[in-house]
Formats: structure tokens, C-alpha cells, sequence
């Protein structure tokens, strides 16, 4: 009788000691593969009358770009995605704009580095990004500059955020 009352006072605290509730250090071990790239208020690169702001849907570049999370906290990324997008703004114009997209072809960007993750966040370098419901975001203020007709002056940046999806 003792062992059975003992297996059931122990058994509950067993089982919420494996189970961490939306903690799980493991949850962000492995292949991530880049989603979306958002810029608020979006454009339409590609002309077909349509604004989004997921720039992946406007640009006909091959986006390779995954994240590799491993548990020992080194995260390396081999194929990267790294169009080089040009935008001007047209002069007297509040929402006309050119755009010059080069995809890269012939480099890839490779990195291995530290991770920390703690709940919900997770610190790539000095760089904070966002998990939940399997993406992860990374905002890049300022990334997005937009330039004056001729290309010589920007005149205003857009943030840009970068959403991995685990696959």
C-alpha cells in the first residue's frame, strides 16, 4: 500500500519534470528555412499589380537560405539568400517607385556562430530574434533603404524581418 501511494505522489512530479511547458530548449535544434522577408507597407517589385510585403513574393531569386540550429548552440547557415534590391523613391512621388534587383549567383555567404535561446527569444550573435508557433523573426531596422530618383541620396529605410519556418 505504501508503494502505491508513493508511485502516486511521485508520478505527477516526474511528469511535469519532463515536460517543460513551451521551454523546450530542443524546440529550436534544427533546420530553419527563410519564409518570408516583410517590409511594412510592402511594393510590387515584379509588376503584376499586386503589393506584398513579403519581398520573396516579389523577386525571382533562388532562396536557398536555411538555419541550422544544433543542440551544442552553434547555428550555421551554408546556402544564403542575398539579392541585392535597389529602391527609389520617384521624385514628387509618395508611393511611386523603381526598383534594381541583382540576384547573387555566383556567392554564398556562410556563417557558424553562438546561440543562446531562453523562452522565447533566441540571441544569434548580438542579435535578437522572436520564436513561436515553429518561425522564427529577426528584425533588421533600417535595412531597407530607399533612395531618391537618381539613386545618390536615401531618403528614407524601411525595417526588414527575416521569418524562418522549421521544417
Amino acid at each position: 500500500m505504501k508503494n502505491i501511494l508513493l508511485i502516486l505522489c511521485f508520478t505527477p512530479l516526474l511528469l511535469t519534470s519532463c515536460f517543460r511547458d513551451g521551454d523546450d530548449d530542443f524546440a529550436i535544434v534544427g533546420v530553419w528555412q527563410l519564409s518570408a522577408m516583410n517590409v511594412e507597407d510592402g511594393f510590387d517589385i515584379n509588376n503584376d499589380g499586386t503589393i506584398s510585403s513579403n519581398l520573396l513574393n516579389e523577386i525571382d531569386c533562388i532562396n536557398n537560405e536555411t538555419l541550422v540550429f544544433e543542440s551544442n548552440g552553434v547555428v550555421t547557415s551554408n546556402s544564403t539568400f542575398n539579392p541585392h534590391i535597389k529602391i527609389a523613391l520617384l521624385d514628387g512621388a509618395s508611393d511611386e517607385y523603381i526598383f534594381n534587383v541583382v540576384c547573387d549567383e555566383e556567392g554564398v555567404i556562410s556563417f557558424a556562430t553562438t546561440y543562446a535561446y531562453n523562452s522565447k527569444v533566441v540571441v544569434i550573435n548580438e542579435s535578437i530574434a522572436t520564436f513561436a508557433n515553429n518561425q522564427l523573426s529577426r528584425v533588421f531596422e533600417d535595412a531597407i533603404q530607399i533612395y531618391n530618383e537618381d539613386f545618390t541620396e536615401v531618403v528614407t529605410t524601411k525595417d526588414l524581418t527575416l521569418v524562418y519556418t522549421k521544417q
